[in-house]
């Protein structure tokens, strides 16, 4: 938690705390708090939408930042085929994906903001046809220093 060029990506940090889980494979998996100072703070919905995405970037304009979500960071929708799937319950979804489309990234003070998953043309990912509504949330610097899942909300 020492790499200063997270403190770069999200501003600058006043407290951290984290813990690590290991998941069903063994594979280690951090959950990680960052607690910024009052002026890094997002503070606005143009601050969110600059520092966490949530929508495939263009092949085009960056091939390895859409490599990677299309890869690390895309919910897959397999609970639809099979609802016996640990992401279900009670045939929803648990992470309430699909998200729905929005144009722009709000606030909403109760719970994470809403972040902006403009209506795009569909992707296939592992076999399946996937759109912004399927995209886990990740910060693009983050994600291309570290090419794996890093799940940013704010």
């Amino acid at each position: 938690m020492d790499d200063p060029s997270v403190h770069g990506a999200l501003g600058k940090s006043i407290a951290q705390v984290y813990t690590i889980e290991f998941q069903k494979h063994g594979l280690p998996h951090a959950h990680i708090l960052i607690v910024l100072r009052a002026a890094d703070k997002f503070s606005t919905s143009e601050h969110i939408h600059k520092i966490v995405r949530a929508e495939i970037p263009s092949s085009i304009e960056n091939l390895r930042l859409h490599e990677i979500v299309t890869k690390c960071l895309m919910h897959s929708p397999r609970g639809i085929c099979n609802p016996g799937e640990l992401c279900m319950e009670a045939g929803q979804y648990k992470k309430m994906f699909p998200k729905e489309f929005r144009t722009e990234t709000t606030m909403n003070v109760s719970v994470y903001p809403l972040y902006r998953r403009c209506p795009s043309d569909t992707t296939f990912v592992r076999g399946r046809e996937m759109d912004n509504r399927f995209v886990v949330p990740y910060n693009p610097y983050l994600l291309l220093k570290y090419s794996t899942h890093i799940n940013v909300e704010a």
